[in-house]
């Protein structure tokens, strides 16, 4: 048997940076708009937005990702671990390019 945990929690997440507020805000953004691109998608099995698009689940348990959603979320040198630390994404947190083109690989093979 498997265990369940939260893979990703944005309000853990944006607690580690209190004291940059600036940071915070992006960490949230990132994470709200990649929760977004996984549920447009269809690699969760659980809604994450209301009918507005806002954001309204707040933390992904692993046991809620697809298998096609694993495959860019295992692993440190998975894409959505790349995404997390690019530069881009910084600067842009609505910046999904690198997953979109990952994600396109994964469904060519």
């Amino acid at each position: 048997m498997t265990s369940d945990y939260p893979v990703w929690d944005i309000d853990v997440l944006i607690s580690a940076y209190r004291s940059a507020p600036d940071w915070q805000k992006n960490i949230e953004l990132s994470t709200e708009n990649l929760f977004i691109f996984m549920e447009r998608n269809g690699l969760l099995k659980c809604r994450v937005t209301d009918e507005e698009g806002r954001v309204v689940k707040r933390v992904i348990m692993k046991s809620e990702i697809t298998e096609e959603g694993n495959k860019l979320v295992e692993g440190p040198k998975s894409a959505v671990s790349r995404w997390a630390k690019s530069k881009g994404r910084f600067n842009d947190p609505g910046n999904i390019s690198a997953l979109e083109k990952a994600l396109a690989e994964i469904r060519k093979s």
